[in-house]
């Protein structure tokens, strides 16, 4: 499931992202603390930030520059600035698309699977583990996981009698 870090300070619009985003299989994690916010995408290792530009202690176009300095994940600012050099500056530092507010929810969760869908489908044919509901497949070494349990997949597998 791919963890999309949602900082926004108005509390409607994040909890109605949020809500969207769990119907759309998605694991959504409001930022609170937004004096913080490098510090929780550190700890959260999301797989897309979504960023307003307004926001308490430092603006967004601060927080995307901190981002950029160490991952490429994925950032689409949602912004009520809506001017030219505010689209201008959001790509220059680093975001990959710039949706404004007021925004239809469909077209959001849009580009957010657009944007999972290109960076990590199609870069990721040479992976070398494939994750679903909870299944990890180890392309690698033949192994299966659910939760703790391993379960030996290969064809040379000893330790099963049902082969």
């Amino acid at each position: 499931m791919f963890k999309i870090m949602v900082v926004e300070d108005d509390q409607t619009i994040a909890q109605l992202v949020a809500d969207n985003l769990g119907k759309w299989q998605l694991d959504p994690v409001v930022v609170t603390d937004f004096a913080t916010v490098f510090e929780q995408f550190l700890d959260v290792k999301p797989h897309l930030v979504l960023l307003d530009i307004n926001l308490p202690v430092y603006d967004g176009f601060y927080w995307v520059q901190k981002i950029r300095d160490v991952s490429k994940v994925p950032v689409i600012f949602i912004s009520s600035r809506n001017t030219n050099m505010d689209m201008v500056m959001s790509m220059n530092l680093g975001a990959d698309d710039f949706v404004n507010k007021p925004f239809a929810i469909e077209v959001l969760i849009a580009k957010i699977n657009a944007l999972l869908r290109r960076t990590y489908n199609y870069s990721d044919q040479n992976a070398d583990a494939l994750e679903h509901n909870g299944l990890l497949l180890n392309l690698k070494n033949g192994m299966a996981q659910v939760g703790d349990t391993q379960i030996n997949l290969s064809k040379m597998n000893t330790n099963s009698s049902r082969f």
